[in-house]
């Protein structure tokens, strides 16, 4: 029983955990842009291609919501460059406002 309450307590402990939005480093920014993807291909060309853009530090690609989220370095790129990134691999891009 011990070690099930222990269990317990480390699951939520790291559910806490993955949940809570990490803090931005300094010279770190964020961005969500709404894209024009839509299948699984398209996904997979934004992210083989914008992780290795001068300055991606972080990026998530939302399907359903056809989002991506870039974190990056704002002394390294901005976000013009990225959706220009973006926009070059043949999608349109426009970034959403900040939450």
């Amino acid at each position: 029983m011990k070690t099930l309450k222990s269990l317990l307590i480390a699951l939520s402990i790291i559910f806490c955990a993955s949940v809570a939005k990490a803090e931005l480093k300094p010279n770190e920014a964020e961005v969500t842009f709404k894209t024009s993807i839509d299948c699984q291909g398209c996904k997979a060309k934004l992210e083989k291609s914008i992780p290795f853009a001068k300055g991606v530090e972080d990026m998530k690609v939302n399907l359903a919501d056809k989002t991506v989220y870039v974190r990056y370095n704002a002394k390294k790129t901005t976000v013009e460059k990225l959706q220009k990134a973006i926009e070059k691999l043949g999608y349109k891009a426009e970034p959403l406002p900040a939450k």
